[in-house]
């Protein structure tokens, strides 16, 4: 199964990238605190870890993709 690296919070894109969805969607999420989010000094949303751990929705990805198609930032 595909994770995502270990680290303490993630990009939105990175969020949106392991569940197949649009970045617009995880706004929503978070919009709708389905998703725990910290703001950057530079003003971007990063989600926590400790709430994408605990987030309940489905992973659409499938297995035989890697982290190297993480799309860069």
């Amino acid at each position: 199964m595909i994770e995502l690296p270990e680290k303490p919070t993630y990009r939105v894109s990175e969020i949106a990238w392991y569940f197949d969805v649009s970045e617009r969607t995880v706004y929503l999420w978070i919009e709708h605190g389905h998703l725990k989010t910290v703001k950057t000094p530079m003003g971007q949303w990063r989600i926590t870890k400790d709430s994408f751990d605990k987030c309940r929705f489905t992973k659409k990805k499938k297995a035989e993709e890697t982290l190297s198609n993480l799309p860069s930032s």
